[in-house]
């Protein structure tokens, strides 16, 4: 089992994929606390985080990729909470022996696409192309690529494109 995480604060997406190829899909949506302070935000992150680690306890996970964060966010409180929980997930595969790779966006969107930059529509557009699989939430079709990153990575998911097999290299270089 390989899962893909795309973590968000609003919607954080995760794909399992088993051996035959099967996929379960988890949406975890979190609201803003009414009355933001130090205290709620990272009340907010760990129930994030502790929805990661239910999922993940109870399958057999073998790999992790979960994407990089994007630092172009003009958001930077927003930026600084998402780091703070890309962490705590870190933390927790590492804590559960799991071992993950952190994907750039681009490497993320090259590997779906061939090319390193587009729209979410495009990533949506081309993982139904290339696997046939119908997806409608950004996060999900984000955390689905993710998820055929970490069957890469171990020798899943059949034969890779030129450009998927450069960012696998790339990604190697981290386990």
């Amino acid at each position: 089992m390989v899962i893909g995480i795309d973590l968000s604060l609003t919607g954080t997406g995760l794909i399992y994929i088993n051996k035959k190829g099967d996929y379960t899909e988890k949406l975890i949506r979190s609201k803003p606390p009414k009355v933001k302070t130090p205290t709620t935000e990272i009340i907010r992150i760990i129930g994030i985080r502790n929805e990661i680690v239910d999922s993940i306890i109870i399958k057999k996970v073998e790999i992790a990729a979960i994407e990089g964060i994007s630092y172009m966010s003009r958001n930077s409180t927003s930026t600084a909470q998402l780091s703070g929980l890309n962490y705590m997930v870190r933390e927790m595969l590492i804590n559960n022996n799991i071992p993950f790779v952190i994907v750039a966006p681009t490497s993320l969107k090259k590997f779906v696409t061939g090319k390193g930059n587009c729209g979410k529509d495009i990533m949506m557009l081309e993982t139904y192309k290339r696997w046939e699989v119908s997806i409608t939430n950004d996060n999900i079709c984000d955390a689905f690529g993710l998820a055929k990153i970490s069957g890469a990575l171990i020798g899943e998911g059949g034969k890779l494109t030129k450009k998927q097999e450069e960012v696998i290299n790339l990604l190697k270089t981290q386990l």
